[in-house]
This record gives structure tokens, sequence and C-alpha cells, in this order.
């Protein structure tokens, strides 16, 4: 994908990125499963389930006992999910495209999961109201959201590496409602009604060489380039997009980097 290309919600090189994301948040989203209490014979709700990545491993965690919907405003990534889940032999789950505002509630869901749902909310504590809305006393909700705000950054700092970084990061700063919501979890879950959540604070470390996160990070930012130009958030030192990951390869690898992501941050509560 060159810089020429334009970024589309649902579109084939969206839904790619997205697959790409869901390998390199596997370990962070299992852990919130496992973590919030999500389980065998339960009836789950992915909000926002894209191609369907987390519905999957909730799928796996709730077992032929348990079911999960997942729901998107954008049908082509409902029928793309459709279409892998049955590839994959997943028979207890569905998907179906639905509204933010118009969840399905009736049977009450056991929990409400969502991953990187309230970035993209102007209002992300009524989000998690209606996500609670839908679960039963006693059920669960929880939410995986990236700390925006936050750097990622490097030992010792590569340059090229954080120029790009910075393009992206001031670009989310200014194309999403909520980028900082990461930060503010603990008053949203408040604020939506819920009890104090509790909160895991992570980052990962990146490899230098074959990396799925950098190969995550420089499809993002050929992806989000035009939207980047537009907004006037491109460092010029980034150069050439098509050539972007070989460079930052070798400056990782020459200089020995340790390189670390921003952090995420999950949380999840019990409905009284």
């Amino acid at each position: 994908m060159s810089g020429g290309s334009h970024y589309a919600p649902g579109s084939e090189a969206e839904l790619e990125r997205l697959q790409l994301q869901a390998r390199c948040l596997e370990g962070l989203t299992r852990r919130l499963i496992r973590e919030a209490g999500v389980g065998p014979g339960m009836r789950v709700l992915d909000l926002g389930c894209g191609p369907g990545d987390v519905a999957f491993l909730v799928a796996e965690a709730v077992g032929p006992a348990g079911s999960v919907l997942g729901v998107d405003r954008e049908e082509r990534s409902v029928l793309t999910a459709k279409r892998r889940a049955a590839e994959a032999g997943f028979d207890n789950v569905a998907f179906a495209v639905a509204a933010d505002d118009a969840l399905p509630a009736d049977p009450p869901f056991d929990a409400a999961i969502g991953r990187f749902v309230l970035i993209h909310q102007a209002d992300p504590a009524a989000m998690i109201r209606r996500a609670a809305a839908v679960v039963r006393p006693g059920g669960i909700v929880a939410f995986l959201e990236p700390a925006l705000h936050l750097d990622s950054y490097s030992l010792p700092e590569l340059e090229l590496t954080s120029a790009a970084a910075a393009s992206l990061k001031r670009f989310m700063l200014a194309a999403l409602p909520s980028p900082d919501v990461a930060g503010r979890m603990l008053a949203c879950f408040l604020d939506a009604g819920l009890p104090e959540p509790k909160i895991l604070w992570e980052s990962v470390v990146m490899g230098s060489k074959d990396d799925v996160w950098l190969r995550l990070f420089v499809m993002s930012y050929q992806t989000f380039l035009p939207l980047m130009e537009r907004h006037g958030t491109v460092d010029p030192r980034v150069g050439d997009p098509d050539t972007l990951a070989d460079r930052i390869r070798a400056e990782a690898y020459a200089r020995r980097a340790q390189s670390v992501t921003g952090p995420f941050a999950s949380a999840w509560a019990t409905k009284a």
C-alpha cells in the first residue's frame, strides 16, 4: 500500500490492518478475558467486533455451552467476520450489524466487551452505560483501549521511528474524539454508574527485525498517511512510506534499540 492510497472504514485494506492489529493485541485481550472472569457457558456481547477477532477469543473462553454475538456498524466488517467464523468452524459465534445506540438487549448478556471502541466515542461513559444496560446484574463490562495521548519510546532513541510515531500521534489526537480515554477509565466507569473498575496498564517490547508490532506500525502509518497529510501532522524526516519498514528495521538493528509501545488500559467491572 503506498502513500497515495485512501483510508476507508470497512475497506479490504483496513480489514487487513485490523486483523494484523488483532495478532498484536491477542495476548492483552486474552488476559483481559481471563482476568475479567469471562468463562464457560457465558453469553457475551462483543462491541465493535470488526472482522471478528475478539469474538473468536471470547468464543474459546466460553466454550460450546456459551455463545458470542459480535456487533459492528460496518456491514462489510460483519460479513468478513461471518466468513472467517465459518472457515474456522466457530458454531457458538454470531455477528450482526448494529449501531452503538441500538445494541441488542433481550435476553440480557452475561458480559459485554469492547476493544478500541471508546477512543471513537465523544462520550465514552455513555458507551459504557449502554454496554452495561444490556448486561444482567452481576454481569461483566470490559474494555481494552490504547493510551494514544502517551508516547512509545526507544532506548537509545531512534530518530526515524520517533518522527513517524510523533506524526501518527499528532493525527490521532486531532482526529479521534477520545484518544486519552485509557487514562480516564476509572472516571468513565463511575460516570456510567458502574463500580470502580479494576485496571491493567501494559506496554509491549517490540523486536528489532521481523516483528508483528513493527509491521502494524508501518501499515498504520501508510494507511493513515493521506489523512495525516490533510491534517498537517507528517514529519518530513520520515520520507518514503514504501521503504519505511526497511529503514526502521535497519536503524533499530544497528543501534540494538529496545522499543516499547505506548500503554494499553484494560478495565472491567461487575454490574451491581
